[in-house]
């Protein structure tokens, strides 16, 4: 890992439980980016010691740090032990496309019932910032903005554990690692899907909101399987 990517995060001689969750939590965002940015590779191993070494900390944030990798799905499991970045098969990333499909459908339907104007206002503010992202060429933003997007749609499904299994899936690192491998032209394409799922959300047409969300997530993992 190259220093600049994890300058933020400062040394400490001593921890309080405060301090020491708070380096944890700059160590995993600077690890997570660091993986989203393909700077650790998939299978590459997750060693603590160096990882501390580099990022001038002690090895316990770190390991917190590492523990939420492998819960969050950056990371797996060695057959002798520790950890290793997670490399995605194409037989995986369609599993997991599958699994998203039905429970983000599902949530779809359940919004266009529950959603209000507020929330369906906010989605739209979220996607007119998204388009002027991609037309300022700022992917990090829009990348943060297609989430902010998607989470407020499902939001209004008004189901908390189906929003907990809907963060999970969503938050593996491919869809923002595959993200940044998008072309401008790409992800206007998927800008013209969010319009049209928004728009069926407005009007509460859950069956148009469905198939307009199907769509999008076919073509979505269509792009994913050409990225890997």
């Amino acid at each position: 890992m190259k220093p600049d990517v994890l300058n933020n995060i400062q040394s400490s001689t001593s921890f309080t439980k405060r301090s020491t969750n708070n380096l944890a939590d700059r160590a995993f965002d600077a690890l997570c980016q660091c993986i989203d940015t393909g700077e650790l590779r998939p299978n590459q191993r997750l060693v603590e010691a160096e990882i501390a070494k580099e990022l001038g900390i002690g090895r316990t944030p770190v390991r917190e740090a590492i523990k939420r990798l492998g819960a969050k799905g950056y990371a797996s499991k060695l057959p002798s032990g520790g950890l290793i970045v997670t490399e995605i098969s194409l037989k995986q990333m369609q599993s997991l496309f599958e699994i998203r499909e039905a429970l983000e459908t599902m949530a779809i339907k359940l919004a266009c019932k529950h959603v209000t104007e507020e929330q369906i206002n906010k989605a739209e503010e979220y996607h007119i910032r998204s388009v002027e992202a991609i037309r300022d060429g700022d992917i990090e933003q829009f990348i943060r903005l297609n989430a902010s997007f998607h989470e407020e749609l499902y939001a209004a499904c008004d189901n908390e554990q189906l929003l907990l299994l809907l963060q999970t899936f969503r938050y593996l690192y491919f869809d923002r690692r595959l993200a940044r491998m998008h072309t401008p032209r790409e992800w206007g394409f998927q800008l013209k899907q969010h319009s049209r799922i928004l728009e069926a959300l407005r009007k509460r047409n859950a069956d148009q909101a469905e198939k307009a969300l199907r769509r999008h997530l076919k073509s979505t993992l269509k792009l994913a399987l050409q990225r890997l």
